[in-house]
């Protein structure tokens, strides 16, 4: 009976490292677009305060992101596919800088969400047109290590914008955290003209209806479709729908102020870097199965200590576990997402981000019903049983499907 592929011939090798190029200026634009994505989390206690608001009602620049984001998907997905990804990613750094600028000059709350619904168009066709620029290129046995190093960025991102904003906001004002991101913007998708080239050998067909349907078809009628779907949605809303409210609840709890919860906040990307780091040996000691299911497990255990911790540095801690967690299920889902469509790659992980981004738009709204609902403990309970059934059924398939492959191999 036949083990797994091992990656290891010269050749692989080789071709691994040509690529490394591509993987290096794919992570520099998930960077800039990680870091727009999570921007504000931290601020939305000083957004509140400037435009005289309930923090509840500020959190709402969050969705404002995440849906004109998920909404963006059906339309970025075919275009990468038609015309090339490569030209998809270079347009929408341009827009993401030009967005991110008239967010710093608002105004008005109108005008930052604006900028904030813009900025999440820009967004879509950055990280998830990436993620399918890596299903194209990089062989599927090494294609989950790879994403994983993007990710990578894209945490690190997270980490150094949740720790520096509220600080920044603190100290200085929000609207510094938006020329930050807006000059990286511009180096990104200055190394993105220099070197981000289209495939060569790449079939381009033109923008067809049918087609982009029939792409989306193959994506929801994989064995896969329905857990990776699924668990992609109700993921993001467990998870990224709280991170809004993470400020707001320590400030009034008199846990943290806007420096302590940029901290708090940091710590979740934190714990998914250090996942991105050992992706390949957890990979390898626990299997994708066991990897999910020991994700869902350290990220409930993490919630359910974020809904009851009694000082910031224990919610940081929380935090850590959290994210750690979380990023060995969403990874494994990443990884499903780019064979969802195998022949119009573009539109599955467009599909999936579309999932994704909705749960995460639904989110805020969600929690900020069962926050006036139940208090402030209740509600992060809840997203911790969301995200342990969430492992339990996707590492079972992904067991039943190892299984399958062992036995036929």
């Amino acid at each position: 009976m036949a083990g797994p592929r091992r990656w290891g011939s010269l050749s692989e090798m080789g071709l691994v490292w040509g690529l490394m190029p591509l993987l290096l200026v794919l992570s520099a634009a998930s960077f800039v677009s990680a870091f727009t994505i999570q921007l504000l989390n931290p601020l939305m206690p000083a957004i509140a305060r400037d435009f005289g608001m309930p923090v509840e009602q500020a959190a709402m620049l969050a969705s404002a992101f995440t849906i004109t984001y998920a909404l963006a998907q059906p339309l970025l997905g075919p275009i990468g596919d038609a015309l090339g990804k490569a030209l998809v990613i270079k347009v929408c750094l341009a827009l993401l800088g030009l967005s991110l600028l008239v967010g710093a000059m608002a105004q008005t709350f109108e005008q930052l969400f604006v900028a904030r619904m813009l900025s999440g168009v820009a967004g879509g066709g950055i990280i998830p047109v990436g993620f399918a620029m890596i299903g194209d290129r990089f062989p599927v046995e090494q294609r989950q290590v790879a994403l994983a190093r993007m990710v990578m960025a894209a945490q690190i991102a997270i980490l150094f914008g949740a720790m520096v904003g509220g600080l920044v906001a603190a100290q200085f004002s929000w609207r510094y955290m938006f020329y930050v991101p807006a000059a990286l913007t511009g180096i990104a998708f200055v190394l993105a003209m220099r070197s981000l080239k289209p495939r060569a050998d790449a079939a381009r067909l033109p923008i067809s209806f049918a087609r982009s349907k029939a792409g989306y078809l193959e994506a929801i009628s994989g064995p896969f479709a329905k857990i990776t779907l699924g668990g992609v949605f109700f993921g993001g809303m467990a998870l990224w729908g709280l991170l809004p409210f993470v400020a707001g609840r320590l400030e009034a709890r008199g846990l943290a102020g806007l420096t302590e919860s940029g901290l708090v906040i940091g710590c979740l990307s934190f714990g998914g870097l250090v996942f991105t780091i050992f992706v390949k040996q957890l990979l390898e000691m626990l299997g994708r199965g066991g990897l999910v299911r020991t994700g869902g497990v350290v990220a409930t255990l993490g919630l359910a200590v974020v809904a009851y911790s009694p000082h910031w540095a224990v919610e940081a801690a929380a935090f850590f576990c959290v994210g750690l967690g979380y990023f060995m299920v969403h990874n494994s889902l990443q990884a499903l997402a780019t064979e969802l469509a195998p022949t119009a790659r573009g539109s599955g992980v467009a599909l999936f981000a579309c999932v994704l981004f909705t749960g995460q738009a639904l989110g805020p709204i969600v929690y900020r019903a069962l926050f006036a609902a139940y208090g402030q403990s209740v509600p992060v309970l809840i997203g911790a049983g969301v995200l342990l059934v969430v492992s339990l059924i996707v590492s079972r398939k992904l067991y039943t499907a190892d299984r399958v492959r062992v036995s036929t191999s």
